[in-house]
């Protein structure tokens, strides 16, 4: 009728949608072979990178044309060096738009990488916000926690601010696992053990101990903070506690806490489990009776890893077997 806004039927949108991909494909075919009869001429200049450049704007993830543009760049650089700054701007730009079009591109995240060292005036700030921008939109998002790890060391940054960043990140969200696990790698190089008994200084294992405390006593089902635990806690070569008190001392206290929160989360998977490895730890042959309760109420409350607490259970009967043995 007149006046009336014609509204499309389902079949009517796919053949625009249809004609729409077929107009794309047909100009990406054209400039797909328009950037591989340049770069077989050895025409690397600025013409294949305004190809390239729109085409990976569309589709980040094209690795031989990221190369072609590596290509162009060192051909720039050999032949004019004083140009290089310029164009290394004009690749960080890109792969910036790329990184927005795709965050979790690896070729966009390797190519700027690969640029900045090509560069003599990077502006590590603006990286590092850029950074900043990315993990606030996914926090996991570990292509860009690998490009942190690079600039950090390009621009000599301290590793006392990168701890600070973890600690921000972890106090906004608990169950920020990256984070956790970059901070593992940033402890055993500011406060390395002096005595080798553990993996940190006694004051910063003390500190980690009661962030930890406040991370699962806040959400015991998340595992992030469990696993940080572990690492801290039982990564070094297992030793017969008994022999280091002051180790033994910080093992007790945090058997004490895991078993107050017990008494709040009696059928928590995690704390059960960290209960038992804490016994195990401190006294596997000792505490045997209560590790071995421990283990069959875990098969109980998490049956779908039965296999895994009978495998727990039988680890502590050879334990005993070991220790009994004459020598």
């Amino acid at each position: 009728m007149h006046g009336r806004l014609k509204v499309r039927t389902t079949a009517e949108q796919q053949e625009i949608k249809a004609k729409e991909r077929a107009k794309k494909l047909a100009v990406y075919k054209v400039a797909m072979d328009r950037i591989f009869s340049k770069r077989k001429s050895g025409e690397l200049d600025d013409e294949i990178l305004k190809i390239t450049g729109q085409v990976l704007t569309e589709n980040p993830d094209i690795s031989t044309l990221w190369n072609i543009r590596k290509e162009t760049i060192v051909k720039i650089k050999n032949t004019t060096p004083d140009l290089v700054d310029n164009y290394v701007s004009k690749e960080l730009t890109l792969t910036e738009q790329c990184i927005r079009v795709n965050p979790k591109s690896y070729n966009s995240w390797f190519h700027r990488s690969w640029v900045l060292d090509k560069g003599s005036n990077i502006d590590f700030q603006a990286e590092f916000l850029l950074c900043d921008k990315c993990l606030e939109l996914d926090e996991r998002n570990f292509h860009c926690w690998d490009y942190r790890r690079i600039i950090v060391q390009m621009s000599k940054t301290p590793l006392e601010n990168e701890l600070q960043f973890s600690t921000n990140k972890i106090t906004k969200n608990f169950s920020n696992y990256s984070s956790w696990h970059y901070r593992s790698e940033l402890l055993p190089r500011i406060y390395p053990s002096s005595s080798g008994d553990t993996l940190l200084d006694d004051q910063k294992l003390a500190e980690e101990c009661n962030l930890i405390q406040n991370a699962i006593f806040t959400d015991p089902n998340d595992q992030s903070a469990w696993f940080y635990q572990r690492w801290l806690l039982f990564t070094k070569k297992e030793t017969n506690s008994t022999e280091n008190s002051g180790f033994l001392s910080v093992l007790n206290d945090e058997l004490e806490s895991c078993q107050q929160l017990r008494d709040l989360e009696p059928n928590n998977k995690w704390v059960i489990l960290q209960v038992c490895e804490l016994l195990r730890r401190i006294d596997s042959l000792g505490n045997k009776k209560e590790i071995l309760q421990l283990v069959s109420q875990l098969t109980k409350v998490d049956p779908l890893r039965r296999g895994y607490y009978a495998y727990l259970g039988s680890k502590i009967e050879e334990e005993k077997q070991k220790k009994t043995i004459p020598e």
